[in-house]
């Protein structure tokens, strides 16, 4: 094996691992990829979860909320190297699901499916900090189409 295909393993397996554990909604295995003093952004956050007992919570209030959502990755993008320690990784994704159920009436719970991209910089092969960003307004018009006709779009 050749040295781009070692990195590019090395870089990809955290990443895959991710996924992996998103879709089974496994959170000790999620948070395990990250550092302790990780940094989780979302474009759906009000504000950064700091560190794995946060980012723990958010992903456990995030699966309970919306438990049919998974991630299918639709490509990994290998940026620079900062450091033989620390590399950015940036993978294309779908995520599809129900929308949260509001007031927990599941029959208010709508499909949506929205892509997104999120950037990992893993530092010795864990997560030191991530960020995802997506179109979170196209999700919530999925939820409530009703939106689309009061809130026209520019």
């Amino acid at each position: 094996m050749q040295d781009h295909e070692k990195v590019t393993s090395l870089l990809r397996s955290p990443v895959d691992a991710w996924i992996t554990a998103f879709n089974a909604h496994d959170v000790a295995s999620i948070v395990a990829l990250y550092e302790d003093g990780a940094v989780l952004h979302d474009s759906g956050m009000r504000y950064p979860r700091h560190g794995r007992a946060a980012i723990e919570g958010w992903f456990r209030q995030r699966f309970r909320s919306m438990p049919e959502l998974t991630y299918t990755s639709n490509s990994q993008l290998f940026l620079e190297e900062r450091s033989a320690q620390e590399q950015r990784v940036a993978i294309t994704w779908t995520a599809r699901g129900r929308t949260p159920r509001f007031f927990g009436w599941r029959w208010i719970a709508r499909p949506f499916s929205i892509d997104g991209i999120s950037i990992f910089t893993l530092h010795d092969g864990h997560i030191s900090h991530q960020r995802g960003y997506y179109d979170h307004i196209a999700v919530i018009e999925q939820g409530i189409p009703l939106l689309k006709l009061l809130v026209p779009r520019l």
